[in-house]
C-alpha cells in the first residue's frame, strides 16, 4: 500500500514514514517547533514527544532552547546524520524527486524577533499544502524562484527586479501564482508605499497574479488593509503616480484563522502529498 493510499484511507504512518516526513520538512525549513510538527503530522504533543525522543536518541535531530521576545521556545533542527538518513531512504518515498540541498543546521544564534515570524510562515505553509497549494518557496531560506504562467520554477534568478522580497511564494489550488506576506506587526505608511510600488510594477510585468497579507488577528488585519488601501500614490523615480482603485483587487488580507480554509481534522498530510510540491 502506497503512502498516499494510506493517507486517503486514514491509515496511521509507520515510524519510518513519520520520521522521514519530519526530516523532509526540516530539510527545507532547517528547524521548527513542536506546535508546527503536531500540525504537520496531525497528532497530539504527547504522541509527538515519543517520536522526537526516538529521533533525538538516533541523532537525526537536535533540540535547542532559544530566547524569543517574551520568553523561550524549544526548537528542533535536522542534523547531518538526519540528512544522510533521509537521503538514504528517500527513493522508497518519491523516486522522481530529490532532497533539498543541505539545510542550515540549528544554532542558538537566531534573532529573537525572527523566530516567531519564521514559525508563523511555516504554519502558513503546512496549512496551505494541506489545502492543495503547491511549490511553496520561503524567501528567508535562500531559495530563489522565477514565476512562469505554468508554475514556479527554481532557476537561480530572483523573482522581482525590485528590492522587496515576499515572505513566500506559492501556487494556489486554482493555479494562481501568489506572493504571501506574513504580517505580525504594522510597518510605517511610507514603507508600505514602497512595497506597494514594487508589487504594482511586478503585477504589471506579469511576475505573479496576486498578493495575500496574512495577520495573527482581525485587529491587525483590518489596520493593515485600511493602511495599505489608503495609499493613493506611489513614487516611481521622480514621478508620483496615482494608483487606480481597481489595482487593489489583486491584494487580499486575511487572518491566520482564515488562511487556507479551516483545518481538516480528519485528514493527515502524507509524505507523498507533502513531497509533490518540491
Amino acid at each position: 500500500m502506497s503512502l498516499l493510499t494510506k493517507q486517503l484511507r486514514l491509515v496511521k504512518l509507520n515510524s519510518l514514514e513519520t520520521e522521514l516526513l519530519i526530516l523532509n520538512f526540516l530539510s527545507f525549513e532547517s528547524w521548527t517547533n513542536d506546535t508546527n510538527l503536531c500540525d504537520l503530522l496531525q497528532i497530539t504533543k504527547r504522541s509527538l514527544r515519543k517520536i522526537l525522543n526516538a529521533m533525538l536518541s538516533k541523532k537525526m535531530i537536535k533540540e535547542v532552547l532559544v530566547n524569543i521576545m517574551g520568553g523561550e521556545v524549544l526548537l528542533y533542527g535536522i542534523t547531518s546524520s538526519g540528512v544522510k538518513f533521509a537521503s538514504k531512504n528517500y527513493l522508497t518515498l518519491q523516486p522522481s524527486n530529490a532532497l533539498n540541498s543541505i539545510p542550515k543546521l540549528l544554532s542558538t544564534r537566531l534573532s529573537p524577533t525572527f523566530i516567531p515570524h519564521r514559525l508563523d510562515i511555516q504554519m502558513l505553509r503546512i496549512r496551505a499544502e494541506r489545502a492543495g497549494w503547491t511549490q511553496w518557496v520561503n524567501a528567508d531560506t535562500g531559495q530563489v524562484v522565477d514565476f512562469h504562467r505554468e508554475g514556479i520554477k527554481h532557476c537561480g534568478l530572483p523573482i522581482l527586479v525590485s528590492q522587496h522580497r515576499p515572505d513566500a511564494w506559492s501556487i494556489n489550488p486554482v493555479g494562481d501564482r501568489v506572493c504571501v506576506e506574513c504580517e505580525r506587526t504594522i510597518k510605517s505608511k511610507p514603507r508600505y508605499a514602497a512595497i506597494l510600488c514594487d508589487y504594482l510594477l511586478a503585477l504589471k510585468r506579469g511576475d505573479f497574479d496576486e498578493v495575500i497579507w496574512v495577520s495573527p488577528n482581525i485587529d491587525i488585519r483590518n489596520k493593515l488593509e485600511n493602511l495599505i488601501t489608503s495609499i493613493t500614490h506611489v513614487q516611481i523615480g521622480l514621478i508620483s503616480v496615482l494608483i487606480p482603485r481597481n489595482r487593489f483587487e489583486r491584494f487580499h488580507f486575511m487572518t491566520y484563522d482564515d488562511w487556507a480554509g479551516p483545518p481538516i481534522k480528519t485528514q493527515r498530510v502524507g509524505v507523498s502529498q507533502l513531497l509533490k510540491i518540491y
